[in-house]
């Protein structure tokens, strides 16, 4: 399986709360129009990701998993059956 790692690194910069969770949802939304602008030929991408400050830092961001792999980590978050109505 292959992996490529793009990071995104603001440093000395004073941000609220407020302004880290709008950054990272922004940079989510980049990552995903650069695979589209890039013609990746993706067969069942997975994305998983989150801009929640509370979570984990390293957590940060957006995962796009595409593949076997993708299958069965749909799979296993469609067991745990929970859904969040909006």
């Amino acid at each position: 399986m292959a992996r490529s790692e793009f990071r995104f690194v603001v440093d000395g910069v004073d941000l609220t709360t407020d302004q880290q969770s709008l950054i990272a949802s922004e940079i989510q939304k980049a990552g995903l129009n650069a695979l589209s602008v890039a013609g990746s030929k993706l067969t069942n991408p997975l994305s998983v990701g989150h801009a929640n400050l509370k979570l984990r830092p390293e957590w940060y961001g957006l995962w796009v998993i595409d593949g076997p792999f993708a299958d069965d980590l749909g799979q296993k978050i469609n067991d745990l059956g929970f859904w969040m109505q909006r």
